[in-house]
């Protein structure tokens, strides 16, 4: 048995398993962020019928940052800020699309919002 090509033979198996389970990392990152755009795209949605319909003040999205962070403590998208910045991007997007556009929903949250507030233009963001 040859001890050299075995082991060249092993790192470059190893490389390549090495990189397939990179490439499932960053599938499964694309999902969870695909994931939590459509959830927010949702949220977006309720949050600007609501306000559409109803005659509630401008406390409304603070209390639904406090009732969501208290059943959700676990997950730190539910400031008031953040829950302002969901109605803002759900209200630019939703003037040209039905749900989140697929270029969109691969984007970092943290790239959204940056994008909406740079960009008025919805076809050039």
């Amino acid at each position: 048995m040859n001890t050299e090509l075995n082991t060249f033979e092993y790192k470059k198996w190893i490389e390549e398993l090495k990189s397939k389970i990179h490439s499932a990392k960053r599938k499964i990152a694309y999902s969870i962020n695909s994931q939590l755009l459509e959830m927010y795209w949702e949220i977006g949605k309720d949050i600007s019928g609501k306000q559409e319909k109803s005659e509630w003040g401008s406390k409304f999205i603070e209390q639904i940052a406090l009732e969501l962070k208290h059943e959700f403590p676990e997950i730190k998208g539910f400031s008031r800020r953040n829950i302002y910045a969901i109605r803002q991007w759900y209200k630019f997007y939703s003037t040209k699309y039905q749900f989140v556009p697929q270029s969109v929903a691969q984007l970092p949250w943290g790239h959204n919002r940056l994008i909406i507030t740079k960009i008025k233009d919805i076809d050039e963001a």
